[in-house]
């Protein structure tokens, strides 16, 4: 017999428990859409911020990139959930599906909560660094003096009666070097800007922000929105979400409250304040808020009310000292007639800045007077078979001929090429490298292994920037960028090439576009917010490049779409979130190069095999797929170039079956038994190595690094190596042999090694070198990166490392000092003769010193802190060079610094920048 007893007061809270939430569903839904969308700003702002943290130059781990994937993937179900939300209540005045709504929302509102929970599990950064009043801007040297424009932009802004300023002239003239300079002058505390006295000493405390806009021609209110709200720091705009009112007011609002100066570069139209969200006198702003702009048209001065100055053409002295400057004492003495000749060429360059520079520096070699005269007489018979705008028509021939100057056709070729990139874009060195070598402009097949055609490619990026015909991006040690000049000067000359750079508007839309496409060989569409290709575009029998990276909303390749492009060879689709591939790229039969990298692909086609001749296949960083089919990687026999870096893949023997031809591999290593069947790969130089987990790690927990990197594929070309993931590694050994016979018996380096990331290695407590010199075994490394290290208590090691510049240390809880040079006389030296230009410290919270001498890092030019609570000294003295060196961190932290010498704040304070 059965008792059954049963409590009714609990029986009676159960069965509301159970009826109480569906019952919740039928509420208004309002306070939970509400809630739902605060989440998903909140959530979002923190995908972003590791995401932009990750741009500079921090690592996160795979879980963490794992986590921003599923955060992205709720964002936007969430959106979902708010915008079918919105839509019913403008339709029916409230939604009609009461319960519907309810339940989405709670359920990814749970979503949403758990992924932000989670947060804090797998160490997310969480704290974002204020955002810098203002950015310095890269100066070209050498840097004529010239006050009056300067001192009379300067005037205006420290005045009241002017908010718009209207820099205008012809192409060439120096208006954008003009800007810069005007931004720079609201550095914090700069000493050395001329005419000092204009703004009293308090030029730092006149503005909150300094917002520097480059501005495209197709929608420049989209692209103002997108700066302005990256400058300040905002939630980045969607504007698949967002509406246009939504957005401005944001910005508006923002701007509203604060003193701001906005510089426009390179304006061709009037804009529409109002739209962009930008709130000045004439719509009710309360502050200080200015605008100056340059422009080659003074009629766009005029059509927005702004105070105009213009910027004409050097006087014949001025001309004449920036193009000595340029050419050099050495040149101009070298024979008795070049002084006289190069008053000539002066004469002939228009009294431009631009022109005197470029034409200075291809002159700056030039030591015999035939040499001088043939420029002369090239200069005088220079003349445009196309003009662009009046007063210009002189000025693209003689650009020209430090083109011609270039001392061969295929670094010309890779000069016509830099103009794909949209203007102002700042260009990575290795992404333009790797297209000149998909373009067979730098030829790997003749090259032993592939970091000789990096270097080949570096020298070309040298030649170009000591013509000026490129100069340094945003980032100068690993960007480029072209003047927009320079950039019209090589898409004229390349026209002929039928080399088009195209816009969001210009995807087959009219009859002009069918003909543009019809006839182009190489098509850019970066960064131009493609959403949609077409699904069977017009046959472009010509087109050999078409270039569709960085395309974020780029979901979806029609099966169609390669039927059109049957000459194609070059195909990036790099940073889109395409899924899948289409079988029918089997039908691009030429193509060569071919770039998946950093995009959603969850599996390449069978087809691919059938690319009978290409040679480049990236394969970067693609975290979602599952599948590359059994065959593929074997039958690409012309294949140069495979890199699958921290992508997954196991069909270990096909690599057997490439050619003799291969140059490189990029691989990721999950078991130490996967790392020695490559190093018996003779066949395959690896390349790009990710050590990842091994979860067969044998006892004790110790990664002997000769044993695994000492064969002669991995040693002789490696050029950058992770260990991530290895959850109980407790010690990396490096010694002079390794263990087997084969190794102990020869000494080994990594020769080649430039890039070393050390990731979530949560037991690893030491690093040991065992009869080696460090700067032997590394001579090259030029990057170190160390995250996630927890028992990692210092890095003192990096002391022998001469050619390390880039050092980045992320969330190594018990790291107290970066180098522990306390008591050892012998680190002063190796200290005084590092040549480190980068520190980038954050989430360190037990990190108290960067190293105990001072005047330590005489090559450094930025130091970056972040998050580093107990950080409370820096290594530096009153000695420290000061004129390139940036401190970077939150001005609290600054505050909290203790100063031994009185003077060393004050010297030190016009490097900050908080």
């Amino acid at each position: 017999m059965v008792t059954l007893s049963i409590n009714l007061n609990e029986f009676i809270n159960r069965i509301w428990d159970v009826i109480s939430q569906p019952l919740g569903h039928c509420s208004n839904p309002e306070d939970k859409i509400t809630r739902l969308k605060e989440a998903i700003e909140d959530l979002e702002d923190i995908k972003n911020h590791v995401r932009n943290n990750e741009l500079g130059g921090e690592m996160f781990h795979r879980q963490v990139a794992r986590w921003v994937d599923r955060v992205t993937a709720i964002i936007e179900a969430a959106s979902r959930v708010v915008q079918d939300y919105e839509q019913r209540r403008r339709a029916f005045g409230c939604p009609i599906n009461f319960y519907c709504i309810n339940l989405r929302s709670s359920r990814k509102l749970e979503r949403v909560v758990e992924l932000r929970a989670r947060m804090d599990d797998l160490g997310v950064p969480t704290t974002r660094p204020l955002p810098r009043p203002v950015q310095e801007m890269p100066l070209p040297s050498p840097l004529l003096e010239v006050k009056s424009n300067l001192e009379k932009v300067l005037g205006y802004l420290n005045g009241d009666d002017v908010d718009i300023i209207g820099i205008w002239g012809m192409g060439g003239v120096g208006k954008t070097c003009l800007l810069k300079r005007i931004n720079n002058n609201f550095l914090p505390l700069q000493e050395n800007i001329s005419n000092s006295s204009l703004l009293g000493g308090q030029r730092s405390a006149m503005f909150d922000f300094v917002i520097w806009a480059t501005v495209p021609k197709e929608s420049p209110v989209n692209k103002l929105q997108e700066i302005i709200a990256s400058r300040l720091g905002m939630r980045p705009l969607n504007n698949e979400r967002e509406e246009a009112t939504g957005r401005r007011q944001a910005i508006f609002n923002r701007l509203n409250c604060i003193n701001f100066l906005l510089l426009l570069d390179d304006l061709w139209d009037a804009v529409d304040w109002e739209a962009v969200g930008v709130p000045l006198r004439s719509n009710g702003p309360t502050g200080k808020h200015k605008v100056v702009f340059t422009t080659r048209n003074n009629l766009v001065c005029g059509s927005m009310q702004a105070q105009s100055i213009e910027i004409k053409s050097l006087k014949p002295e001025e001309a004449q000292e920036l193009f000595e400057a340029t050419v050099g004492q050495a040149t101009l003495n070298s024979h008795p007639s070049i002084r006289t000749l190069a008053s000539k060429v002066v004469q002939e360059c228009l009294g431009l800045p631009l022109l005197l520079r470029i034409i200075g520096m291809s002159m700056s070699t030039k030591e015999t007077p035939k040499e001088w005269q043939k420029t002369i007489t090239r200069l005088q018979r220079s003349k445009l078979t196309e003009t662009h705008q009046k007063n210009e028509e002189d000025l693209f021939p003689r650009l020209k001929l430090s083109y011609d100057n270039l001392m061969d056709d295929a670094i010309r070729k890779c000069f016509l090429l830099c103009s794909l990139w949209p203007q102002d874009f700042s260009i990575s060195r290795s992404d333009l490298i790797e297209c000149w070598m998909g373009h067979g402009l730098i030829n790997v097949a003749v090259l032993k292994e592939i970091n000789e055609a990096y270097n080949s490619g570096h020298e070309i990026i040298k030649t170009l920037k000591s013509s000026c015909l490129l100069e340094p991006g945003d980032d100068e040690d690993n960007e480029v960028k072209m003047h927009c000049i320079i950039r019209e000067m090589a898409q004229q000359i390349a026209s002929d090439r039928k080399l088009i750079v195209l816009s969001r508007a210009t995807l087959w839309r009219n009859p002009t576009d069918l003909e543009l496409w019809a006839s182009a060989e190489h098509v850019s569409l970066i960064q131009g917010e493609i959403g949609v290709l077409p699904d069977a575009p017009p046959k472009c029998s010509n087109l050999v490049t078409l270039m569709l990276q960085k395309n974020p909303s780029l979901k979806h390749i029609p099966s169609d779409f390669f039927v059109s492009f049957p000459a194609l060879t070059y195909l990036d689709l790099s940073y889109t979130r395409i899924i899948e591939l289409p079988s029918e790229i089997s039908r691009a039969k030429n193509l060569q190069y071919l770039n998946l990298s950093y995009t959603d692909i969850t599996s390449l086609p069978e087809s691919l095999k059938y690319l009978s001749k290409l040679k480049f296949l990236l394969l970067r960083d693609l975290e979602r797929i599952t599948k590359i089919p059994s065959g593929v990687i074997s039958n690409l026999r012309m294949l140069e170039v495979l890199d699958l870096s921290r992508t997954r893949y196991e069909g270990w023997v096909e690599f057997a079956a490439l050619s003799q031809g291969f140059k490189a591999l990029g691989i990721t290593a999950e078991t130490v038994k996967a790392i020695r069947r490559l190093s018996l790969l003779c066949n395959v130089m690896i390349w790009r190595l990710d050590i990842w987990k091994l979860s067969d790690l044998p006892q004790p927990y110790h990664l002997l690094l000769p044993e695994f990197l000492g064969s002669h594929n991995m040693s002789s070309s490696l050029q950058q190596l992770r260990i991530e993931d290895c959850e109980t590694l407790e010690k990396l050994i490096m010694e002079k042999g390794g263990q087997t016979i084969e190794h102990s018996q020869r000494n080994w380096c990594l020769p080649q090694l430039e890039i070393l990331e050390i990731n979530k290695l949560k037991e690893l407590n030491e690093i040991i070198w065992s009869g080696l010199h460090l700067s032997d075994y590394l001579p090259y490394l030029s990057i170190l990166r160390v995250s996630y290290c927890n028992k990692l208590k210092n890095v003192t090691w990096i002391l022998k490392l001469l050619c390390l510049e880039e050092l980045v240390l992320h969330a190594c809880e018990q790291m107290e000092q970066v180098i522990d040079d306390a008591g050892e006389a012998a680190a002063v030296t190796d200290l005084a003769s590092m040549g480190l230009k980068k520190i980038f410290l954050s989430e360190l919270r037990n990190l108290t010193v960067i190293c105990h001498t001072k005047s330590a890092f005489p090559s450094l030019k930025i130091l970056r802190v972040i998050n580093c609570p107990a950080l409370r000294s820096l290594p530096f003295n009153s000695e420290t060079p000061k004129n390139k060196l940036r401190i970077e961190g939150d001005p609290d932290w600054w505050g909290r610094l203790e100063w031994n010498d009185g003077d060393l704040e004050s010297s030190l304070r016009p490097c900050f920048q908080g």
